[in-house]
């Protein structure tokens, strides 16, 4: 099956034909705002955890400065000299030791960027379901504006051949303001079957970024439809991009506590460092040295900043842990109801289709009957009312099936795969 490969922050230009729904979701990951903005908070992400990585390196600096001395004293002899004093110089530092404060510190950024990637995934499965759910709604809209049509054809029908019974004197003129009433309502249901219709077009336009055209009626793959809801459940637990991103959060925190515990320690450093400065110290003249320096310093005390700063950060911990859970809560909470509204809309769809069938079969009936004589005009249109609904009921139920399938595919994360859509080298980087 042909795989659609997605392109973050890429503009593409508007397609002609009908798109399909794996279409449609690729479309809308490609430009829709929320993921590129997820994906330039991920690529911040990177970049951060690629300055951390930094501070192993040795660190040069260049300085120098010109402008007015004035030395009264030096080492304590009496000078008092006003020179014009420069200097330039060269400075090279290299960390040996802090306390584990890098390491720490990258270990955060590492677990931060991959929880942004995973965030990232969420965000993008999560569009694709309201993707799903829109392009489906939009189909079933087209269906339900299709059978108002035709339900306002056969009124009209009805309405003329009760004018020519009249006309022959078998019906009566209230025969007649009975089925122009049902006419009329059969009308409003169908501007208002419109009016839902334009409701989705816009908000499929929202989301893929260009107007539906004649969209194709699309099938979940059941092959990623869990049978049961113990592998439903087992399956998001263990997939679901949001619980392993609630799960790289915690180990973030605990890496940044492990930072701040750093000031506990001393930090070492080798520094080298080259001079060439001219009227120093209020002595006119050069003034050349260089130096190699091992550079110790420790933090006696610090008002307690260390210590709090350190418990700050375990409670920010336990605030991970607290999420973690309540996500993996979450999760498994939409997952039993994704679960429950799969398999009861998927019972109901069947009693729909009986529902059908016996209502057609009932006016079907009533219309022979009625000819005969042995039924009313109030029971013909009451049947025929009851097919329209019965086929509209239908219509929604098999959709709402088809979305609920859908839903229950992104609860245990796994729909964007279902669409074979391939997301970038840098959205499945491992870490």
């Amino acid at each position: 099956m042909r795989r659609l490969l997605l392109i973050p922050i890429l503009t593409l230009s508007a397609q002609s034909h009908a798109l399909t729904l794996e279409e449609s979701v690729a479309e809308a990951i490609n430009h829709h705002p929320s993921i590129q903005q997820k994906y330039a908070s991920f690529e911040a992400a990177v970049r951060y955890k690629r300055a951390a990585v930094g501070d192993y390196l040795p660190q040069v600096k260049l300085y120098g400065g010109v402008g007015y001395e004035n030395v009264r004293y030096n080492s304590g002899q009496r000078v008092d000299t006003e020179l014009d004093r420069s200097e330039i110089g060269v400075r090279v530092s290299q960390l040996l030791f802090d306390g584990f404060r890098t390491s720490s510190e990258i270990d955060r950024l590492d677990f931060e960027k991959e929880a942004e990637r995973l965030g990232l995934l969420s965000d993008a499965e999560n569009l694709s379901l309201e993707v799903s759910r829109v392009y489906l709604e939009l189909s079933m809209a087209n269906k339900i504006v299709e059978l108002s049509e035709r339900n306002i054809k056969e009124h009209q029908e009805v309405l003329k051949n009760i004018e020519s019974r009249r006309d022959k004197g078998l019906s009566s003129d209230s025969d007649v303001a009975q089925v122009r009433a049902r006419l009329a309502t059969s009308q409003s249901g169908y501007l208002s079957a419109r009016n839902n219709q334009m409701d989705k077009q816009a908000r499929y336009y929202d989301l893929v970024g260009q107007l539906p055209k004649d969209l194709h009626d699309p099938q979940p793959d059941f092959n990623f439809v869990p049978t049961n809801l113990v592998d439903a459940i087992r399956l998001a637990l263990e997939n679901h991009p949001e619980i392993d991103a609630a799960i790289l959060d915690t180990q973030a925190a605990s890496a940044q506590h492990e930072r701040e515990k750093s000031d506990f320690w001393p930090t070492l450093s080798l520094e080298l460092q080259a001079n060439k400065n001219d009227n120093i110290g209020g002595i006119e003249g050069p003034d050349e040295d260089a130096r190699a320096m091992l550079m110790l310093s420790y933090d006696l005390f610090s008002g307690g900043s260390t210590t709090d700063r350190t418990e700050a950060a375990s409670w920010r911990y336990q605030q991970s842990l607290a999420i973690r859970k309540n996500t993996q809560k979450q999760v498994e909470e939409g997952t039993r109801l994704a679960w429950n509204a799969y398999e009861f809309i998927g019972q109901q769809r069947g009693f729909y289709r009986e529902n059908v069938d016996q209502a057609v079969k009932a006016e079907q009936g009533y219309n022979k009957q009625f000819e005969l004589g042995r039924r009313s005009l109030l029971d013909v249109l009451d049947a025929k009312v009851e097919v329209f609904l019965a086929r509209k009921h239908y219509i929604t139920s098999h959709y709402n099936y088809n979305i609920a399938a859908y839903r229950l595919i992104n609860a245990t994360g796994y729909l964007m795969e279902s669409f074979r859509v391939d997301t970038p080298e840098a959205w499945t980087e491992e870490k």
